[in-house]
């Protein structure tokens, strides 16, 4: 897969606002999924055919998230959630294959990543099924979902079967979900023949060909820093991925920092260390979604040893006494250095 990187030091849009210089249509298509805002952005296409593509992208987002989602009622990782039993159960054969990919990060990572974390989410008030939503869960609460959360209480069988250990066990895929409906999406234009696009959903990205001016598509790294001068990068065929503290916080009594959404399922709480933001590059949003994800819980030296470890592309943004800074694995410095 050709890969291409190359960074400027300006502030950019994600994507390209300019209409085409050789002739050739733009499309740009937008709608809501999974509680945030989706965009697929098209060089080269019919204009013609613009409402047909928006309704076969909106009905595979939907398809999927009907599949993936641990919000909506109506899902399939929802109904296996509020089912407390232990007995093997058949599940759709994308559930079963992005609880696999779950588990293999999960052992990469050292457990930093874990989809089972979802009791530890709710009782911090940051899941769909929560009454915690202001105030700061106890000790001996988070000791007690901490029992709940594990991937060892997880048995993936063959044929689309897992079996729960433990009834009240919950996944939440939050670390990938959006990465896989990205692929899944991309997977549908390649299907449909279409081979210069960029495809968004919730800040995460992945694109394929060379974009507006054969230069790559231009797209905005996120840092969480307000009013900071952002890095912009030009990608073709690769995907990048962001995790941050600043996406979900709120006060933390028991602590100087604010409690935010990204809980650590070792501790049961909210990190706390002085990484706000891990941008990860990778062929698959999948893998980029889940690898920033472990990176933020792991912390900065030990994101940055796994990122070296397993030769990932990845750029730290920290906030500390000293100011803000950011820092690069190797694999992401050697692609600036390109």
């Amino acid at each position: 897969m050709m890969r291409f990187l190359c960074l400027f030091s300006s502030v950019l849009l994600i994507g390209c606002t300019d209409g085409p210089k050789d002739g050739r249509n733009s499309v740009t298509l937008n709608g809501q999924a999974l509680g945030t805002t989706w965009m697929v952005k098209v060089w080269g296409f019919n204009p013609v055919e613009e409402d047909k593509l928006r309704d076969e992208i909106a009905s595979k987002i939907e398809e999927l998230e009907r599949i993936l989602s641990h919000w909506r009622p109506d899902s399939k990782l929802y109904q296996f959630n509020a089912s407390l039993s232990a007995e093997p159960v058949s599940i759709p054969p994308l559930l079963h294959e992005l609880l696999t990919h779950a588990k293999w990060t999960h052992e990469q990572t050292g457990g930093a990543f874990d989809p089972t974390i979802a009791p530890l989410v709710n009782l911090w008030g940051f899941g769909p099924i929560s009454d915690n939503r202001t105030r700061t869960p106890t000790v001996e609460e988070i000791n007690h979902a901490l029992k709940q959360v594990g991937m060892n209480q997880l048995e993936i069988l063959t044929n689309d079967r897992v079996r729960k250990k433990i009834p009240s066990l919950q996944i939440d895929l939050s670390g990938s979900a959006k990465g896989e409906i990205i692929d899944q999406v991309c997977a549908l234009l390649d299907r449909r023949g279409i081979g210069n696009y960029l495809v968004e959903i919730g800040g995460e990205i992945r694109t394929r060909g060379p974009g507006k001016d054969e230069r790559g598509w231009r797209v905005a790294l996120e840092d969480g820093f307000r009013g900071s001068e952002r890095f912009t990068l030009s990608l073709r065929d690769y995907s990048v991925a962001t995790s941050g503290t600043y996406r979900q916080s709120k006060p933390n009594p028991d602590s100087a920092k604010p409690a935010n959404h990204l809980i650590d399922p070792r501790t049961g709480r909210p990190v706390e260390h002085d990484l706000v933001t891990v941008n990860v590059l990778a062929p698959t949003v999948r893998d980029a979604d889940a690898l920033a994800t472990a990176l933020m819980i792991l912390g900065p030296e030990k994101g940055m040893a796994l990122a070296e470890e397993m030769d990932l592309s990845a750029r730290f943004c920290l906030k500390d006494a000293n100011g803000t800074r950011m820092i690069f694995s190797p694999n992401y410095q050697r692609l600036l250095d390109e």
